[in-house]
């Protein structure tokens, strides 16, 4: 039941955030907003206010929500409109009025980047950068850099968690000029040192515990559990998931032994290569890593950040996540994604209940997720989608006059027929996962 209602919470507050920025928009374009409602079908509470009288409403079937705006396109045989109204109806403003109410909606929920700078700012509780493993007769520890030093800073730039530490080290190409480091309480400084893969950083080494099976997987096949302990991937040693998922794919179609840990003994697991005939393209045989949270919690640190760090660092998050969805339905169009990989409504409710047990701020960076995603995926140029409406204006303006209402109507019915798909596809996803088991 508290996933239901928290289910129910969230996506009134994402979808009420997304309407209010065509609701707001709208009014400062002075076009006639009808109706604001959260949640389709039958309305279960409903007021007016505003010198409109516009209806806001609660409706029974709460996957979404819209703003009605005087449209003659749109009107009802049954309404009658004030000719003085007219003048504010959407279809006659100019194609910009209507290209900034269209764009106001995904355009807010992207201002969920407002939202990450806040956590940001409020700090969080994130691993530290400290150092896990280096061999003797490397050049880092003849510097003097040891085995539980903790970087502090990078040639003057701060260094606090271990998400900066890995950010610096991928984009530094030379070496070092000054490394600040903390050993013992006590801050000391290396000169010129030149990074290499020698030098491990926490969690490396710490124990690699699957965290959840794919049902239907190689995984399940040959009978891995949730908690096993990854140790060897034919006799040979496995430091981190890095580590462990490069194993995997060097070995794919190959016969290999997988030496595990379970309820402490040790374990040897056969995967022959005839299990991989049918994923060939995957190179993944479904499990979730992670490491002992025990173990993690004693390296955890609370950090904040200043406004200025905030800002840049929900910047590049945003721009990173607006990558990662266009890559993802690239992959999906191309099949190098799995479409049972979509998830729905059911999906969403038990990672926002997750969230919210978490606490407060956990679940704001939900919020800030989800009304981001949906940000991005209403700017996909999919008809009946806001992008499929910028795109129509767009070619609008080009071609310096409308498309045609039959035109019109046949793309509107391929993107209700491509939304459909994927609806059913991530209800069914949900329903094999959530409700079957499978």
């Amino acid at each position: 039941m508290t996933t239901f209602f928290v289910f129910i919470l969230t996506i009134s507050i994402v979808v009420g955030i997304h309407e209010f920025g065509h609701f707001q928009m709208a009014r400062w374009c002075n076009v006639k907003v009808l109706k604001f409602s959260i949640g389709f079908g039958k309305p279960l509470f409903t007021f007016r206010f505003g010198k409109d009288r516009t209806e806001f409403a609660i409706s029974s079937i709460p996957l979404g929500g819209y703003v009605k705006l005087l449209d003659e396109n749109n009107i009802e045989t049954s309404e009658k409109v004030n000719k003085i109204d007219l003048k504010r109806a959407f279809n006659r403003q100019p194609l910009i009025k209507r290209f900034l109410i269209v764009a106001a909606g995904p355009l807010i929920n992207i201002m969920g980047i407002l939202i990450f700078s806040f956590i940001f700012m409020h700090g969080s509780k994130q691993i530290k950068p400290s150092i896990s493993e280096l061999p003797i007769s490397s050049e880092a520890y003849q510097l003097g850099l040891r085995a539980g030093d903790e970087i502090v800073s990078l040639d003057g730039s701060e260094i606090k968690s271990l998400e900066d530490l890995l950010t610096s080290i991928k984009d530094q190409k030379n070496v070092f000029q000054d490394v600040g480091l903390k050993r013992n309480g006590e801050i000391t400084h290396i000169k010129n040192l030149l990074w290499t893969d020698e030098i491990k950083v926490f969690p490396y080494g710490l124990p690699i515990l699957i965290q959840s099976v794919e049902a239907g997987s190689i995984a399940e096949k040959i009978g891995l559990q949730t908690h096993d302990q990854m140790l060897m991937v034919d006799q040979i040693p496995i430091k981190d998931i890095p580590d462990l998922i490069a194993s995997v794919k060097k070995n794919w179609s190959q016969s290999y032994t997988l030496t595990i840990k379970r309820e402490n003994i040790i374990q040897y697991i056969h995967i022959d290569k005839e299990l991989f005939e049918s994923k060939v393209d995957k190179k993944r045989i479904g499990i979730a890593l992670g490491y002992d949270d025990v173990i993690i919690k004693t390296h955890l640190v609370e950090v904040k950040r200043t406004f200025e760090e905030s800002i840049k660092k929900s910047l590049v998050q945003t721009y990173a996540f607006f990558n990662l969805t266009l890559k993802t339905f690239k992959n999906l169009l191309t099949q190098k994604t799995d479409f049972k990989d979509l998830g729905g409504p059911i999906a969403i409710a038990h990672m926002a209940s997750s969230s919210f047990v978490e606490g407060t701020f956990p679940y704001i960076q939900f919020i800030g997720l989800i009304s981001l995603n949906i940000g991005i995926l209403n700017l996909l140029p999919i008809p009946l989608l806001d992008g499929g409406y910028l795109l129509f204006y767009l070619i609008e303006f080009v071609r310096r006059k409308p498309l045609s209402n039959k035109k019109m109507m046949i793309s509107q019915r391929v993107g209700m027929l491509i939304l459909g798909l994927l609806t059913g596809i991530a209800l069914y996803n949900d329903a094999c996962r959530y409700l079957l088991g499978s």
